[in-house]
C-alpha cells in the first residue's frame, strides 16, 4: 500500500483532465495546433506524475518503466478522447491522441532527466 502512494499525483491529475474534458468550452482558437499544445502539455504533465509513481514503486529496468509510463498514458488518452465523444460540444480527434501520446513521452523524458541529475547533484555532494 506504501507503493500507491507514488501514484496519487497521477491519479488526482487524471481526474483533473477527466473534469475539465467533461466542459463544453465555447473557445475559438485562433490555430488548431493550440489544441495538441494544450493536450501535449497537459499529458506531459500526466507522463511525468507517472514516471514518479512507476520509477519509485517499482524495482524494473529504467526502460520498462518508461515502457509502464507509456502504455499507462496511452490507454488515458484514448480514454480521455473516448469519452469526449459523448460530451456535447467535444470532439474527438486521432491527432489529439498522437499529442497525447508525445506529452506522456516528453513526461518520461523531464522525470529522467531531472532524477538523473538530482543523482549527480547526491554524488557530488557526498563527495
Amino acid at each position: 500500500m506504501k507503493k500507491a502512494r507514488y501514484f496519487i499525483p497521477a491519479v488526482l491529475f487524471y481526474l483533473l483532465i477527466f473534469a475539465l474534458s467533461s466542459q463544453d468550452y465555447d473557445v475559438e482558437l485562433p490555430s488548431r495546433g493550440l489544441d495538441k499544445v494544450a493536450h501535449f502539455v497537459e499529458f506531459s504533465f500526466l507522463g511525468f506524475f507517472l514516471s514518479v509513481g512507476y520509477f519509485n514503486a517499482f524495482r524494473f529496468s529504467a526502460a520498462v518503466k518508461a515502457v509502464l509510463v507509456f502504455w499507462t498514458g496511452l490507454p488515458l488518452g484514448i480514454l480521455d478522447e473516448f469519452h469526449q465523444l459523448f460530451v456535447p460540444g467535444r470532439t474527438s480527434a486521432l491527432g489529439d491522441v498522437i499529442a497525447d501520446s508525445a506529452g506522456i513521452v516528453w513526461g518520461i523524458v523531464v522525470y529522467i532527466y531531472f532524477s538523473r541529475r538530482k543523482g549527480r547533484s547526491r554524488k557530488a555532494g557526498a563527495a
